[in-house]
C-alpha cells in the first residue's frame, strides 16, 4: 500500500502486527516456526474479518522476541524485554499518531519474559489505544490447547500445527518422547540445564495433520473473536495471577 492508501483507511482499521522469535524447535521443525505458525493465523484471521466487513490491515511482521529457554541452541535469537517493549512502543505510537487506535499482537510464543516485553508495550498505551494481544491471554487461562501432560515445546502441538501450514519444513519427527516435568524448581532454567538437549520436550511422532488443523482453527477463531471485542473498546487480558509474576 502506498501512503495515500493508508490514509484513506478508516481511523476504526484493525492493525495486526505479527511476531514471534527465530527459536530451535528440535530437530525437525524450523527456527521460524513460532512466527510462521503466527503469520498464518494472522493472514486467515485478517481474511474472515474482511469478509465480514472488518476492515483489518497486516501492518509489518517480525521473527523477533524473547528466548530465554532456548538459548543455548544454534539458530535461537533473542532480545531482551526491554528492547522488544521499547519496539512495540515506537511502532504503536506511529500509528497512533495517525489517528489509528485498533492493534492486535499476533503472537505464538509464550515465554514469561517475551510476554512481559509485549504487555509492557501495551500498558502504557491503555488511555490512547485499544491494543490486545489475544493467544497468550486465552493460552494462560487454558482456553486454546487442551491440556497435554509433558508436551512443551516442538511437540506433538506445534508439530501437527507445522504438518498442517508447511509440511514441506518438516524433518523427521518420528524421533522418541523426550518427557521433562515442568516446574517451580526448574521453570526458569534453559532446556539443556533441564535436560531437553535437543530442544524439544514432548512426543513430535503423536503428531497429525487433522489435529494441527483443529488448533490452527481454534486459535484462528479466538483471534477473530478478540478482534470483533476490541472495536468495542474491550480486550481480553492475561490472566491476573500471570501479570502479577510479570510485573505489569
Amino acid at each position: 500500500m502506498t501512503w495515500k492508501e493508508i490514509e484513506k483507511l478508516p481511523k476504526d482499521t484493525v492493525f495486526f502486527i505479527t511476531l514471534s522469535p527465530l527459536e530451535a524447535h528440535g530437530p525437525h521443525l524450523p527456527v521460524a516456526t513460532d512466527f510462521l505458525i503466527a503469520k498464518e493465523i494472522e493472514e486467515k484471521a485478517i481474511e474472515k474479518l474482511n469478509k465480514e466487513g472488518i476492515n483489518a490491515v497486516s501492518l509489518l511482521s517480525l521473527p523477533i522476541g524473547v528466548c530465554h529457554y532456548l538459548k543455548d541452541f544454534p539458530g535461537t535469537i533473542s532480545i531482551s524485554s526491554k528492547t522488544l517493549s521499547n519496539l512495540l512502543s515506537d511502532i504503536f505510537q506511529s500509528m497512533i499518531d495517525f489517528g489509528y487506535k485498533n492493534f492486535i499482537v499476533c503472537n505464538f510464543h509464550m515465554d514469561l519474559e517475551h510476554l512481559k516485553g509485549i504487555h509492557s508495550a501495551i500498558k502504557k498505551f491503555k488511555n490512547k489505544a485499544n491494543i490486545c494481544e489475544p493467544l497468550s491471554a486465552y493460552y494462560y487461562r487454558g482456553e486454546l490447547f487442551e491440556k497435554l501432560e509433558g508436551e512443551v515445546h516442538a511437540d506433538k502441538k506445534e508439530t501437527s500445527l507445522a504438518l498442517f501450514l508447511f509440511p514441506k519444513l518438516v524433518k523427521n519427527y518420528d524421533i522418541e518422547a523426550c518427557k521433562i516435568k515442568i516446574n517451580l524448581l526448574n521453570a526458569f532454567k534453559s532446556f539443556k540445564e533441564i535436560g531437553a538437549t535437543m530442544a524439544y520436550i514432548g512426543s513430535p511422532a503423536e503428531a497429525n495433520v487433522e489435529y494441527g488443523k483443529k488448533l490452527f482453527d481454534l486459535m484462528v477463531e479466538k483471534i477473530v473473536e478478540a478482534s470483533k471485542m476490541l472495536k468495542e473498546g474491550k480486550c481480553i487480558d492475561l490472566p491476573l495471577k500471570i501479570k502479577l509474576i510479570l510485573k505489569i
